[in-house]
């Protein structure tokens, strides 16, 4: 079997650089690598063309997801592992996906590796708050192996996931999402109720996620993570993942703001919660949701 890598980008030159040396030097693997330039206006382009055998594509601005499709129309591989721009992996990392898929044949496995922050950066609360809170990943809640969580869909992490290219050519990336959030979860509940997907999280194919984030993208990253649940929720009705009626109420009343302001003083971990609940819910209603 033929692996295809595919990675978006989009002005992260230097970054994708580190990415692409790691990336290409993997070994025992028949594979390609896939770049997908979404309308950088950097040196990207240049940084492609220097290294030999990776396949760039260009095209105007538009959203990861239509950044991905493309990509995985363009890959001749029976596997499609989708990474970011700034996901540094290891010797190995791409073995490590190949074998579960080996050992797995069947069009309905899907492949989580391990996605966490490159120890390299400054790890500041936010980002470990993050890691854990299911907002970014939640990790936590697997097991090595086949998972048995009730809703598997909700670890479609495009930072680390690898698929048959014909089970992925069933469905793809919904073009309709523009914003960050809930496009990757929204592919991964479709190829779970349509098409039976089978997530099996191999943490041993460990990814690391070069990218600092700080208290204060917690507004934005969380507005926008809202608006896309509106748009999660008109593809996908039958699933709330927007508060509601009681919910809603209690959640409104945990984040007013004297409340708010006690609670970061006894537990920033919390803070952190309740205050991404809230930005979210601001994003919701900018979308005009009620």
């Amino acid at each position: 079997m033929k692996l295809s890598v595919i990675i978006p980008t989009h002005n992260r030159a230097e970054i994708l650089e580190i990415c692409l040396n790691k990336i290409t030097r993997q070994q025992g693997v028949d594979f390609e690598v896939i770049v997908v330039d979404d309308g950088s206006e950097d040196e990207t382009a240049k940084v492609v063309a220097s290294f030999e055998n990776v396949i760039y594509i260009r095209q105007k601005a538009s959203h990861q997801g239509i950044a991905r499709n493309k990509g995985a129309k363009k890959a001749t591989g029976d596997i499609l592992l989708f990474i970011g721009d700034d996901i540094f992996t290891e010797p190995g990392f791409l073995m490590q996906h190949m074998n579960v898929h080996t050992k797995n044949p069947s069009e309905e496995v899907v492949v989580l590796g391990y996605t966490t922050w490159d120890p390299m950066l400054d790890i500041n609360p936010y980002m470990k708050f993050l890691e854990s809170s299911g907002w970014q990943f939640a990790y936590h809640l697997l097991k090595p192996g086949f998972t048995d969580h009730p809703e598997p869909y909700k670890f479609f992490y495009t930072s680390n996931i690898s698929l048959k290219k014909s089970l992925f050519d069933q469905e793809k990336f919904n073009s309709k999402f523009r914003e960050y959030g809930w496009e990757d979860i929204e592919l991964g509940y479709r190829l779970w109720k349509q098409h039976g997907m089978r997530l099996y999280y191999e943490p041993d194919a460990i990814a690391y996620h070069h990218h600092e984030i700080h208290e204060t993208s917690l507004t934005a990253r969380m507005q926008t993570v809202g608006r896309s649940a509106v748009q999660f929720e008109k593809l996908r009705p039958r699933v709330h993942i927007i508060p509601r009626g009681f919910q809603a109420l209690i959640l409104k009343i945990a984040t007013w703001p004297p409340i708010l302001a006690l609670i970061k003083f006894f537990s920033e971990n919390t803070w952190f919660k309740l205050k991404s609940w809230q930005q979210f819910m601001v994003g919701v209603n900018s979308a005009g949701k009620r």
